[in-house]
């Protein structure tokens, strides 16, 4: 089963008509290719945690000032056991994750949750970064 734009979107854009656009809503295509397909190589299914968030709901959860998730290019997926990070990490060290475009927060900032985006940081040997 697919993630969708609207697990992405949570509602927001309707709650935040404002702040949503079509640069967000771009961005959020674009991220969906390869969560999909990061996804697909889980096998599992996946929760949307955390998607698009406008400001102010980015403020309330204590985002980063510049986060990914304002501009519709990252997401987080409930991971109360570890196990997608871990996965993300093995695939990380097999190249798998930056083929697919995808960048992961180090797990160590983010116990309960994964943060994936499509973020461009240049080419590092690893797609694991540290906020």
């Amino acid at each position: 089963m697919h993630i969708t734009k609207d697990e992405i979107l949570m509602g927001r854009d309707k709650q935040f008509p404002d702040d949503y656009n079509d640069e967000i809503s771009n961005n959020i295509d674009k991220l969906l290719i390869p969560l999909n397909q990061f996804r697909e190589l889980y096998g599992n299914s996946i929760t949307i945690s955390s998607g698009w968030r406008p400001p102010s709901i980015n403020i309330k959860v204590g985002g980063a000032s510049h986060s990914n998730h304002c501009l519709g290019l990252a997401a987080d997926l409930h991971d109360p056991d570890g196990k997608i990070d871990a996965f993300a990490q093995e695939l990380d060290k097999s190249g798998k994750l930056k083929e697919l475009g995808l960048w992961l927060e180090n797990p160590k900032s983010t116990p309960g949750w994964t943060h994936l985006d499509i973020k461009d940081r240049g080419d590092r040997a690893s797609n694991i970064f540290v906020p």
